[in-house]
C-alpha cells in the first residue's frame, strides 16, 4: 500500500497562499508534509525558533518577526505552528492566514518558519 496524502484545513490554506495546491498530511506517518511541499515547489523553509522567547504566543511575537525579517530581507512571510494548527504571518508580524483566527492569539508557539523563493534569492 502506498502513501495516501490528503490536505489539512490550515496547511492547506497556508500553501495556497503561495499558490500551490497539494498535499499536507501523510497517513502512513502520520506526519504533517506543508514544508516539504513548499520546498518540492521552489521555497526555502527555515526555522527561526531560536530567534523566539521560549514560553511566547502567537499573539506576542509580531515583533520579533518584524525584526527578524527587517535583518534577513529575503524572507517573504512565517509559518507559525501552534499546538494542532499552523499559521502564516507576513514580514511585519501581521496574521495573513489562519483558519482559526483569534482576537487575542494566546495559543503557544511551538515552531517558527522563514519562508522565501528560492529562486528569487539564490
Amino acid at each position: 500500500m502506498g502513501k495516501v496524502l490528503e490536505t489539512t484545513a490550515c496547511a492547506g490554506s497556508v500553501l495556497g497562499y503561495f499558490g500551490i495546491q497539494g498535499a499536507t498530511w501523510n497517513n502512513r506517518t502520520k506526519k504533517n508534509v506543508w514544508a516539504d511541499t513548499l520546498r518540492r515547489n521552489g521555497f526555502a523553509v527555515r526555522s527561526r525558533a531560536s530567534k523566539i522567547k521560549h514560553g511566547s504566543t502567537a499573539g506576542s511575537i509580531r515583533n520579533t518577526l518584524a525584526k527578524i525579517a527587517t535583518e534577513e530581507s529575503h524572507i517573504e512571510a512565517f509559518v507559525v505552528r501552534v499546538p494542532g494548527h499552523v499559521l502564516l504571518m507576513d514580514r511585519l508580524g501581521r496574521t495573513i492566514v489562519d483558519t482559526a483566527p483569534r482576537k487575542r492569539d494566546r495559543r503557544p508557539v511551538t515552531g517558527v518558519w522563514a519562508i522565501w523563493d528560492k529562486e528569487l534569492h539564490a
